[in-house]
């Protein structure tokens, strides 16, 4: 039987695309733990008293952040207050934008809120109630997809971390991201991802502290806590299985892991997410 604190999966059903205005939804709506099988955008024009968790950590509710959030990801909110809007959308939306560098502003590796000025938030509104007026109309596939795309357009040209995507340098970030997405588990040799790339472990080093701060063996650390975190809150394997998909070759090994990057054990942190759903564990030091 399936554990009654399984991490649930919200689903876009018979549509391809939705956006709903915060202002319309219950400002006390809470929502625990929860994973999405869609792309969604969240834009507060206004801030909120409480902060929503992106994978279990907090981030703010306030007024021009935008927050990009890829299938997989865990989501959690105590009370969206405030006004915005979220735009939800699929995976055949999602791989019909034609520039896939716009693509690549959906990954884990960039869940900071991208802040939008006055000037970008009263375009972003323009395209936003455009979506809403559609939406609510006859829902044309392009028209919306058009829509779209022209607003991530602009919030990639806004002087934020999103803007390099559009750069050659971004291009290729983002397919280190692909590559790590699918060989984090197994693949920890920062030679096999520069190799990959046409680059020495050097140079790719030197782009990721430039752009992110990080060397990639924590971005490797952080993407592993973050599946670890994951697996541990659904409850439903041992820790020691958990620690053999992870990679890591005793469960003593992965509990310290863990407990070096979370501050807590693997069974503390499970209990945790039992009792207090949204709350959060601190990023990796």
């Amino acid at each position: 039987m399936k554990p009654d604190h399984d991490i649930p999966v919200s689903r876009l059903e018979n549509s391809f695309f939705e956006i709903v205005r915060l202002d319309d939804l219950d400002p006390s709506m809470k929502r625990p733990n929860h994973r999405h099988d869609f792309f969604e955008i969240l834009w507060f024009t206004s801030s909120g008293e409480s902060p929503h968790f992106i994978d279990f950590e907090p981030y703010p509710a306030e007024a021009g952040l935008l927050y990009l959030l890829a299938p997989g990801q865990v989501h959690a909110y105590e009370g969206l207050a405030g006004s915005g809007y979220a735009i939800v959308f699929t995976f055949e939306l999602f791989s019909s934008i034609q520039n896939p560098r716009l693509r690549l502003m959906f990954n884990p590796f960039m869940n900071r809120g991208i802040p939008s000025g006055a000037l970008e938030a009263a375009v972003l509104r323009q395209l936003a109630e455009l979506m809403v007026q559609e939406s609510g109309g006859r829902k044309d596939f392009f028209i919306i997809l058009s829509y779209l795309e022209a607003f991530l357009r602009h919030i990639a040209r806004m002087p934020s971390e999103a803007s390099f995507v559009l750069t050659k340098a971004g291009e290729r970030m983002g397919k280190l991201f692909e590559l790590i997405e699918g060989g984090f588990r197994t693949e920890r040799r920062s030679g096999f991802y520069a190799s990959a790339l046409g680059i020495t472990p050097k140079r790719l080093n030197e782009i990721l502290n430039e752009r992110f701060g990080l060397t990639l063996t924590r971005i490797l650390h952080r993407r592993l806590i973050l599946e670890a975190k994951r697996e541990v809150a659904y409850g439903r394997k041992s820790f020691k299985q958990i620690a053999f998909e992870l990679g890591f070759s005793d469960q003593a090994y992965f509990s310290r892991f863990f407990k070096m990057r979370t501050g807590m054990m693997p069974a503390d942190f499970r209990r945790r997410m039992t009792r207090f759903p949204g709350s959060a564990v601190g990023l990796e030091q």
